[in-house]
């Protein structure tokens, strides 16, 4: 691999010189200029990001936290952040958390080891504090999604009352009237959006009918919720699960046990995931937005970098896609 000191000896000039000319500073006749760039083409020279990094105090890197990497929202949403910074000529890199604090204190310093540019949080193990220590860094913070609290710092949200509303509402057109909504954990603030929009929906209907349970964003909780309330001989007619895995195990449970969908139980899901287009039958699902979502991340993260930016609190509306489910 080649290095400053191969393009200066080859070029007869100082490694000063050559650094200068690559980082684009400093004075040098053009004829210098254009010798240096050529045998750096010729040379086919890549200069070494973690050494800049270190000598500047500052790289072109992005840190995404995320909970875990087995619920596929999270891989669709981190891709999504890392094609949109790679369109600035931003590097992005994974920290999968698998939702242990032990593994959020070894990422957090592996950040700010590396001087990264920014931090995107997608899981409620990172605190307020973690937030004021990458920022007194000078590493800028956004949260995103799961990382739903109160905070001083840049955060893009989705408006999850208004989601389940939505998403509550579809399932009322649809003529269900014994709406079961299944909710992440009950301590998540998100949890408590999306239940004021699922009781404002049925309040807006004037259906009294409801029922509110709790899983654990996967699809086995999402099965078992459903085959609970089955086994009691609860009668519903429409579920939202408050994100996609729950929504197909709960789907995967009432096919098992002889429900027609959408004819018997209608389902509406939280996520818009790619694997929705491909259920049986497909799944209707809100979207979160990860393309409007991860623009704003690096919109928001690049323009961290100015002096006097203020911290922006975005929300944004999700989308229903309806399909078959429903």
């Amino acid at each position: 691999m080649a290095t400053i000191k191969d393009i200066a000896k080859k070029a007869d000039v100082s490694t000063a010189t050559v650094s200068r000319i690559i980082n684009g500073k400093g004075e040098a006749k053009p004829e210098t200029i254009a010798r240096v760039m050529k045998i750096v083409k010729e040379l086919d020279y890549q200069p070494n990001k973690m050494a800049k990094s270190l000598r500047q105090r500052k790289s072109d890197l992005i840190a995404i936290i995320v909970p875990n990497l087995t619920n596929p929202f999270f891989a669709e949403l981190a891709n999504a952040i890392e094609i949109e910074a790679n369109k600035h000529h931003l590097r992005v890199i994974l920290c999968n958390t698998n939702d242990s604090r032990e593994k959020v204190e070894y990422f957090l310093g592996n950040i700010v080891d590396n001087y990264a540019l920014g931090a995107v949080i997608c899981t409620l193990k990172v605190t307020e504090n973690d937030l004021e220590y990458l920022e007194d860094k000078g590493i800028h913070t956004v949260t995103i999604d799961r990382a739903y609290f109160e905070h001083r710092f840049s955060s893009i949200n989705i408006d999850q009352l208004n989601g389940a509303f939505i998403a509550t509402t579809h399932l009322i057109e649809r003529n269900a009237r014994k709406i079961v909504l299944i909710c992440g954990p009950k301590s998540e603030k998100m949890s408590t959006e999306r239940i004021k929009g699922y009781q404002l929906a049925l309040k807006s209907a004037g259906l009294t009918s409801q029922k509110i349970v709790y899983g654990d964003y996967s699809l086995k909780s999402g099965y078992e919720i459903i085959e609970e309330l089955l086994n009691k001989d609860y009668q519903f007619d429409g579920i939202h699960a408050s994100n996609d895995q729950m929504a197909l195990g709960a789907l995967r449970c009432c096919l098992d046990n002889g429900l027609t969908i959408p004819k018997e139980v209608k389902i509406v899901g939280n996520d818009n995931l790619a694997i929705d287009h491909y259920s049986n039958p497909r799944l209707t699902s809100l979207s979160q937005m990860h393309e409007k979502v991860s623009q704003s991340v690096i919109k928001e993260l690049r323009a961290s970098q100015k002096k006097g930016h203020q911290p922006q609190k975005i929300v944004l509306s999700p989308e229903l896609f309806i399909r078959e489910s429903s």
